[in-house]
């Protein structure tokens, strides 16, 4: 498996395991960042949300489609940034494909409520930071950097195109 390969598929595994991310649109000349659960279709290269009709606006996501996820887990110290073009769909077959008990929690009307929307993330490239997550390997990388005079080896790193 290429290093490119490896890196994707590490991406996914992340994504997968972290499942909420933070998104960040543009509204106008604003960034704008909230926190969304995603769920990852690697198969079709995207990840979809969740949302209340009302809350990211067809001029939003028209005039500026690109976005940012950024997934996090501060105790495994695992990282991990997406950007892509997201898009609004109001298909009902595709609602009811990915309904789930998340989904039913914020919707109590079911995947027929006029108000759920679809957001579909197409990433484009993406990011991945590894390191270690014991904030005792930690502090011996940092002690054994000093001491030899080199830069502490924290982890592991790989951009890739997605």
């Amino acid at each position: 498996m290429s290093d490119a390969a490896a890196s994707r598929d590490l991406i996914w595994k992340h994504i997968r395991a972290i499942g909420t991310c933070m998104m960040v649109t543009h509204d106008g000349a604003q960034a704008r960042a909230r926190p969304m659960r995603g769920i990852p279709r690697e198969d079709e290269n995207a990840i979809w949300f969740f949302s209340d009709i009302e809350t990211h606006s067809d001029p939003e996501l028209r005039d500026n489609p690109r976005a940012c996820l950024t997934f996090s887990d501060v105790r495994g110290n695992t990282f991990v940034s997406v950007t892509g073009r997201i898009s609004r769909i109001q298909k009902r077959d595709a609602v009811r494909d990915l309904w789930n008990d998340g989904a039913d929690s914020y919707f109590p009307q079911g995947p027929d409520d006029p108000r759920v929307v679809l957001l579909r993330f197409d990433p484009e490239t993406g990011e991945y930071w590894d390191g270690p997550s014991s904030p005792i390997v930690t502090a011996i990388k940092f002690l054994e950097a000093k001491l030899t005079g080199t830069r502490p080896d924290l982890g592991s790193n790989g951009k890739v195109l997605l």
